[in-house]
């Protein structure tokens, strides 16, 4: 018997964090507590009142309850996952949609264009009980119980990964198995073919970024480690690391080539026109979206002088947009995304103010940014810095800030304009003049939109789409 698509994908993933976000955003929504009911929040909240070490193993339990059992893998059913995720829109025709890699920046452009985001790849948490220490033994348990997940999912490809420095609470009670679609899942072509405009873009998002693995078996990958505070030759230096054979994509991030493939032979088929995003690592979209949407919230006569620095899966797409604020999102808090923040801070006109949201992953694991950090940079250039939600001598274990951050954005002032959706083209063409970190710009061509219906055509009366 298949299990359903909310007991096999975990809640607290980028993916199905950064999806139910976006999703809440088409539909002219907040998202409050991480998308949890507004009891979870209240529980969350009086939790966090208890001592770390006691709110830690309560931390640790209920996450890891989240997982499935080895033996119910055979039972996963992927492609209903996928259903489940096209299900989660607003059923109305978009004039493009988002499809590929996760990525907080670009999720928050989607949101401001009001169209969707597909994801490539999903977590699925198992059960396990073991020493964060000790990956050696967590790929073992991959190489036992993988099989029972791909035997039944011939479109994807395993890459299991343990990271015991980021997710150390974790990885004591589960194993994290990362799938990655290989083509594109029949429920995503449905929901393009059904939902897409006639010649709407398809933005196709992939993050390059690649990481050393030991090859388990075909479709199988063991990614020791994960992107944050250390490398992967730091991960690959402990004392119980298994021996890297092979490279593969990031096991969170990176985009599967056949995958990007897939889309682009369906776009073709389809008529849809495919306006590639390319970069390598997550961090890379955080300035270019930025700069874009500094730019839009100017035209709309907004000061555009208050910045917000989400972090992983804590922010809320829609209540951003409806208070101006430029979103420059870090895939973590560790010290080379702060790196990033201080480039583009250098690289833009001065902010009157940035406000931080600091994932909390309850660990002060290597590299991890600390509140200081944050203040110290923003300081520098002369913005006034203040730490929204998280509580400066709890961090990096206040958990409570995930109930917390609706009603901090909430205290901010409204944006001052009306708005209407981030025009799709250009959008495209911004990003083509924008050069990410690296010098590149995400876009690096952008086709003829002459034949593609105009997003102002898309806007209809009742569609939630002006600030209130």
């Amino acid at each position: 018997m298949s299990l359903s698509p909310q007991q096999v994908v975990a809640s607290f993933d980028s993916a199905s964090v950064l999806h139910a976000s976006t999703a809440a955003a088409l539909r002219g929504t907040p998202f409050s507590n991480l998308g949890n009911p507004e009891a979870v929040g209240r529980l969350v909240r009086v939790a966090t009142r208890l001592p770390w070490p006691i709110l830690r193993e309560i931390y640790r339990r209920v996450g890891g309850a989240e997982g499935i059992r080895p033996e119910q893998l055979s039972d996963v059913d992927l492609g209903a996952v996928a259903a489940s995720f096209a299900d989660g829109y607003p059923r109305r025709r978009y004039p493009a949609a988002f499809i590929g890699s996760s990525n907080g920046a670009l999720t928050q452009l989607a949101a401001a264009m009001q169209v969707p985001w597909l994801p490539q790849t999903v977590l699925v948490p198992v059960h396990r009980l073991g020493d964060p220490e000790r990956p050696d033994q967590a790929l073992e348990f991959g190489r036992r119980w993988g099989p029972e997940l791909l035997g039944g999912n011939p479109d994807v490809t395993l890459h299991q990964m343990h990271d015991a420095a980021q997710d150390r609470l974790m990885t004591a009670r589960m194993a994290y198995f990362r799938v990655k679609w290989r083509r594109l899942p029949d429920a995503f072509a449905r929901f393009l073919d059904d939902q897409l405009l006639p010649g709407a873009p398809v933005l196709l998002v992939d993050d390059q970024i690649r990481w050393p693995v030991t090859r388990v078996a075909e479709r199988h990958w063991f990614q020791t480690g994960g992107l944050g505070g250390l490398s992967a030759q730091d991960h690959l230096s402990g004392p119980h690391a298994p021996t890297a054979d092979a490279e593969a994509p990031e096991a969170e991030w990176g985009a599967d080539p056949d995958y990007i493939a897939s889309i682009r032979d369906w776009c073709a088929a389809h008529g849809h026109p495919v306006i590639l995003i390319r970069y390598r690592g997550p961090q890379q979209a955080a300035h270019p979206v930025a700069a874009v949407l500094r730019d839009w919230m100017r035209t709309r006569g907004e000061p555009a002088d208050e910045l917000i620095v989400p972090s992983f899966i804590l922010g809320d797409p829609w209540r951003v947009l409806n208070h101006a604020l430029v979103p420059f999102w870090t895939y973590f808090p560790v010290r080379d995304a702060l790196d990033s923040l201080d480039r583009h801070l250098q690289r833009s006109s001065r902010y009157r103010s940035v406000y931080v949201l600091g994932f909390q992953h309850g660990v002060r694991s290597p590299g991890v940014a600390m509140p200081e950090d944050f203040v110290s940079t923003i300081e520098r250039h002369g913005a006034a810095a203040e730490l929204l939600a998280v509580r400066a001598q709890d961090w990096p274990h206040d958990i409570g800030s995930m109930a917390r951050y609706g009603a901090a954005l909430d205290a901010l002032p409204a944006a001052g304009q009306p708005w209407l959706p981030v025009d799709v083209w250009a959008a495209a063409r911004a990003l083509r003049k924008t050069p990410g970190e690296d010098g590149h710009p995400l876009v690096a061509d952008v086709p003829d939109s002459t034949a593609a219906p105009s997003d102002a055509a898309s806007t209809r009366a009742g569609d939630n789409r002006w600030l209130a």
